[in-house]
């Protein structure tokens, strides 16, 4: 399916459902290459941090090999797979030392202090919720507790209630995802509106399912195709009609 294209801003919704990771949730240096360097040298792993743009290419080749295998299954180990395909990717051929970097990355990734949220992301939600919208986390979250994240970073406030992949069994962009979560809220498609920062996931599932859906495209990567598209959550509200 072709995503639809839509002049912003839209009609008000009465719900706004978020992605998490890299939508509200910026992971730390360690799930970059400067991590990805120090966590290969506890295990004597030389990863070169000038490979990271092959390492990337190769982590998204192996998602995308992965989900052919798995299609909208719920995938616990798709961390360790695109771990792997980072630390291959920047040269580590030592199999100890690239298993052991592995589970150590994979580790670091479900604890709430290797993130942080995004500058722009308290101002947003209070504007939201000074409107009156609900809100509401959808996530194919890998390694998180949605609830723990909502503690953490005292989200309580503003977010009503989550929804894990990990929950359903099955992940974004499948519309059962999205059906399940609307439901939950008590919201229909139509009054929604979810944002992210992935086209299949997050845009072409909210479509699927009939509600409006909005691209995060923080690194503009997506200038030019015919979707609804920020740059930045402090877009957000004025992309609703806010």
């Amino acid at each position: 399916m072709t995503p639809t294209a839509l002049s912003l801003p839209l009609r008000t919704p009465e719900l706004v459902m978020f992605d998490l990771d890299y939508t509200l949730l910026r992971p730390s240096d360690e799930f970059e290459a400067p991590g990805y360097v120090r966590t290969g040298a506890r295990f004597g792993l030389r990863l070169d941090p000038q490979r990271w743009s092959q390492a990337e290419r190769a982590a998204y080749a192996a998602v995308k090999a992965r989900r052919g295998q798995t299609g909208e299954a719920h995938d616990d180990g798709l961390l360790e797979v695109i771990a792997r395909a980072v630390i291959e990717g920047l040269g580590g051929d030592d199999p100890e030392g690239v298993a052991a970097t592995i589970s150590a990355i994979a580790a670091a990734w479900s604890k709430a202090e290797n993130f942080g949220l995004y500058d722009d992301v308290l101002p947003c939600l209070r504007t939201l919720r000074s409107a009156g919208v609900h809100m509401a986390l959808v996530s194919n979250a890998l390694g998180h507790s949605l609830e723990e994240v909502v503690v953490h970073f005292a989200l309580d406030e503003f977010i009503e209630s989550t929804l894990s992949s990990a929950e359903l069994g099955i992940v974004k962009p499948a519309p059962e995802v999205f059906r399940a979560a609307l439901v939950r809220a008590g919201v229909e498609p139509q009054a929604a509106v979810m944002v992210g920062d992935s086209v299949e996931d997050d845009v072409k599932g909210a479509l699927a399912c009939g509600c409006r859906a909005i691209l995060l495209d923080r690194d503009r990567r997506f200038a030019g195709v015919p979707l609804a598209r920020i740059e930045s959550l402090a877009d957000l509200p004025a992309a609703l009609g806010i």
